[in-house]
């Protein structure tokens, strides 16, 4: 009964029915959800509805998803009933509603569960230590509320972790060394949180790593060299893609991942495995862009923005040849654009702009395609700037020298040329009457008889006309 309009209370005849699946996802269905009596059933979705007040005993084999409803209060009543240790719930959804308090150190009686999602509530608290009694637990959704604390060492113990979701919460402490306990962990968000410290070298271990951002916290230190381990965004990669969907009694429960690219969040699921990006903005990281990143060559984003980074460029960016978008503003690289940026064929996002860049920019479809505040608050020039390359100014007096002296022997020869068509004249004309008589007798009588009579002959003819 998903999506056909439903506007009214659950019925309580609809609570009678036991080992079934109910989907009224995607209605108007409102009031509160009653405390259940029945054995309980394989799958219950009443998500996108309008359900208020707090979460009752639900008894629930498989998938419960109660999400983008309005439900309130918190969830100790609702997780900390022994009884849901009997329970074989796979997937467990609660986000985006209202649900408020600590979370409680009670999931030891969910033994079962493969996914928790309690994204966008308004949680307080510390993450609870019994989350690392969740051995099965493949994906953890905890973002966008308030929690605070460190997170807990009692997660290592989820080695089957693949999906950990963090951000937007008040988290402090250190990134920790134990994370390289985690080896299929493909997602890892800390993004907006308040941890400190060096980036660990334990983190490049995590081979199979899609998705790093930690970004917009307060990490200091250099960039690890070493993230040239993280295979999964390499080309080279053999490893399989993590399937995003958990199967459910015949059902596919959905894994999906907020992830900022180009500037903006966006929201992934049935590409999720497709994505590979890299976000470290937005920190107190110094020193050089290791060159190590640039083998890299199936990352699709890179945002190193935001920094105190130094250096230059790395030349071989032009290896990462998947790379559509690309953020290194507002940290204090210098030196010129390497050429080899422009080869990128997929680079659809970049910014550049308040560094310390020097140059032209390099000729290219994509660099010029670009907006001209991506290279803004440098001294660069070329298009697409409006400031126009200045030639260096001692090629360019070179340059005036070699025109002045060409022009110099163009004149030069024009005078020579002029001198010897007037002593040529002079001799084989001037010279032959003075000496000759007889060519000079000769050359007045052509002037006076023949010259003339012919002239007078013309005026003649002329007059006899009109």
């Amino acid at each position: 009964m998903s999506n056909t309009g439903i506007s009214d209370i659950i019925p309580s005849w609809l609570w009678n029915f036991s080992s079934a699946d109910i989907d009224m996802s995607r209605n108007q269905i409102y009031g509160e959800i009653p405390n259940f009596l029945n054995d309980g059933y394989y799958m219950l979705n009443l998500s996108y509805n309008k359900l208020t007040r707090p979460l009752p005993h639900i008894p629930v084999w498989n998938m419960l998803d109660l999400s983008n409803n309005y439900l309130s209060g918190n969830i100790s009543n609702f997780l900390c009933d022994p009884k849901s240790s009997k329970q074989k719930v796979i997937a467990l959804y609660l986000e985006n509603n209202l649900l408020s308090g600590k979370i409680p150190d009670c999931w030891m009686y969910w033994p079962s569960l493969n996914l928790i999602n309690l994204d966008n509530n308004n949680l307080s608290g510390k993450i609870p230590s019994s989350v690392g009694s969740l051995l099965n637990l493949m994906s953890l959704h905890l973002q966008n509320n308030s929690l605070s604390g460190e997170i807990p060492k009692a997660l290592k113990n989820c080695s089957a972790l693949k999906g950990l979701y963090l951000g937007f919460n008040k988290l402090a402490g250190t990134i920790p060394r134990w994370i390289e306990s985690l080896p299929t962990l493909r997602f890892l968000v800390l993004r907006s949180n308040n941890f400190t410290g060096h980036i660990p070298n334990e983190l490049c271990k995590l081979s199979m790593l899609q998705v790093l951002d930690a970004s917009d916290n307060s990490l200091t230190g250099k960039i690890p060299k070493c993230f040239n381990n993280l295979t999964a965004m390499s080309s080279k990669s053999q490893n399989n893609p993590f399937q995003y969907y958990l199967g459910v009694n015949n059902q596919r429960s959905r894994e999906n991942a907020n992830v900022v690219i180009k500037g903006r969040e966006n929201q992934y699921n049935t590409i999720l495995y497709l994505l590979s990006t890299f976000d470290l903005s937005s920190n107190k990281l110094s020193g050089e862009i290791p060159e190590q990143l640039t083998s890299l060559d199936a990352l699709q984003s890179l945002n190193l923005s935001g920094n105190y980074l130094s250096g230059s460029i790395p030349k071989k960016i032009d290896s990462m040849t998947a790379l559509e978008s690309l953020d290194l503003s507002m940290n204090h690289l210098f030196g010129h654009i390497p050429t080899s940026l422009s080869s990128l064929s997929f680079l659809s996002h970049l910014n550049l702009s308040y560094n310390n860049l020097s140059g032209q920019i390099p000729i290219g479809t994509q660099l010029q395609s670009m907006d001209a505040s991506s290279f803004m608050g440098n001294k660069l020039c070329g298009p697409p700037l409006l400031k126009k390359c200045i030639e260096d100014p001692n090629t360019t007096h070179s340059n005036a020298s070699n025109e002045d002296g060409e022009r110099e022997d163009d004149e030069y020869w024009f005078r020579l040329g002029i001198g010897m068509g007037f002593g040529v004249s002079f001799v084989g004309v001037i010279v032959p009457l003075v000496v000759c008589g007889f060519w000079r007798r000769a050359y007045f009588w052509f002037f006076e008889e023949y010259l003339w009579n012919k002239f007078v002959d013309y005026l003649i003819k002329i007059k006899y006309m009109f």
